[in-house]
C-alpha cells in the first residue's frame, strides 16, 4: 500500500511535467489513482486508531474529492466519500464491493495475546511522515533521471527514514502486523548501511531511524530542553513535581507525594475556569489533602 501511494504520487507529478502531452483520459486516470491510493493509506491508519487527527481528516477529504472527481454532485449525492473510497480501492484490487473494517485480520480474535509493539517515543506525526515519504520518493526519481547520484542517495536515505518510522507506527497500532514491524527494521538496516554503521539487531535498527530523524530535526524533539532550562529539568525535559499535599490547616500544605512529569520550561500551566474539578485554580481537595488538577486549558490539550 505504501508503494502504491508513492507510485501514484510520483505519477501525479508527471501531469505537471507533461501536461501538454497527456490525453485527458490519462490525466483522469492518474489523478483518480492518486486519490484512491493515497486515501487508502490514510484510511488504514485511521482504521487502526491513529492519534493523528490529520490521518482521519485526510482520508475523508480524499474520499470526498474522489466523489467529485468521478462527477458526483456533492450536495445531493447520498454516497459517503470514505465508503466510496474504500469500495473503489477494493474494486481496484479485484475485491468487488468489499468495504474494509477496522483492523481486518489484525484483531485479538486472530491473535489472542499479541505483543504490542511500542510506539516510538517523540515520533513525528504520521501525516508528516507520509508527506516526507512521498516527496522524497518523487524527488529521488527526478534526481536519478538527471543522473545526480549524490542527491539521489540523499533523498533515498530520507525516504527510508520516513517510511521506516511510518511502518513502525503502523506496527504499533496493529500488534499482529509483524510484516510492518519487520519492514521498519529493514529500513533501519538500510539507513545504517548507507551511514557506514555495523550490522545490529532489528530493535536497534528501528531505534536508529528515530535517533537519526531527531538529530536532523531537533525542533521536533520534545525532549530537547536547554541545560539551563528555566523549568529546572537540566535538559532532560522531566522534573519531579509534588502532586499531593497534606492539609495542615491555616493554609499550610506539606507535600507528601511527588512524581516525574513533563517539564513546562518554567511556563505556568493554565487551567480551564470551567473545569468541574478545580474551577480554574489548579487544585482539588479530598480527605484532608490537596491534589494537583490535571485538567489543562483547552488550548493546551493535544489536538
Amino acid at each position: 500500500m505504501i508503494l502504491e501511494a508513492c507510485w501514484a504520487h510520483a505519477q501525479r507529478d508527471t501531469i505537471l511535467e507533461h501536461s501538454g502531452t497527456l490525453r485527458d483520459d490519462q490525466v483522469h486516470r492518474i489523478q483518480r489513482a492518486h486519490l484512491i491510493h493515497l486515501g487508502a493509506l490514510y484510511d488504514v491508519f485511521a482504521l487502526r486508531g491513529s492519534h493523528d487527527p490529520e490521518m482521519h481528516e485526510a482520508a475523508r477529504a480524499l474520499g470526498t474529492n474522489l466523489l467529485a472527481h468521478d462527477g458526483f454532485h456533492l450536495p445531493t449525492t447520498p454516497r459517503a466519500g470514505i465508503d466510496y473510497l474504500r469500495t473503489n480501492y477494493a474494486v481496484m484490487h479485484g475485491r468487488t464491493g468489499v468495504v474494509p473494517q477496522p483492523a481486518v485480520g489484525l484483531t485479538a480474535g486472530h491473535n489472542p495475546t499479541p505483543e504490542r509493539a511500542e510506539m516510538p517515543l517523540y515520533c513525528p506525526t504520521e501525516s508528516r511522515l507520509v508527506r516526507t515519504m512521498l516527496w522524497t520518493y518523487t524527488v529521488a526519481r527526478e534526481c536519478q533521471r538527471r543522473g545526480d547520484s549524490l542527491q539521489t542517495a540523499a533523498q533515498v536515505r530520507v525516504h527510508h527514514i520516513a517510511r521506516g518510522l511510518l511502518l513502525w507506527c503502523a506496527a504499533a497500532l496493529a500488534p499482529a502486523d509483524r510484516a510492518a514491524e519487520q519492514a521498519a527494521a529493514r529500513a533501519g538496516h538500510l539507513v545504517r548501511e548507507s551511514d557506514g554503521r555495523p550490522r545490529t539487531s532489528d530493535e536497534k535498527a528501528r531505534q536508529y531511524l528515530l535517533e537519526t530523524y531527531l538529530e536532523e530535526h531537533p525542533d521536533e524533539n520534545e525532549q530537547s530542553h536547554e541545560p539551563d532550562c528555566p523549568g529546572g529539568c537540566a535538559g532532560t525535559a522531566v522534573v519531579m513535581a509534588a502532586l499531593t499535599w497534606d492539609d495542615q490547616s491555616d493554609g499550610i500544605f506539606v507535600p507528601v507525594w511527588a512524581e516525574p512529569v513533563d517539564c513546562t520550561a518554567g511556563a505556568p500551566q493554565a487551567h480551564d475556569p470551567d473545569c468541574s474539578d478545580c474551577h480554574g485554580h489548579g487544585f482539588t481537595y479530598s480527605r484532608g489533602e490537596r491534589h494537583l488538577c490535571w485538567c489543562l486549558a483547552p488550548a493546551d490539550l493535544p489536538t
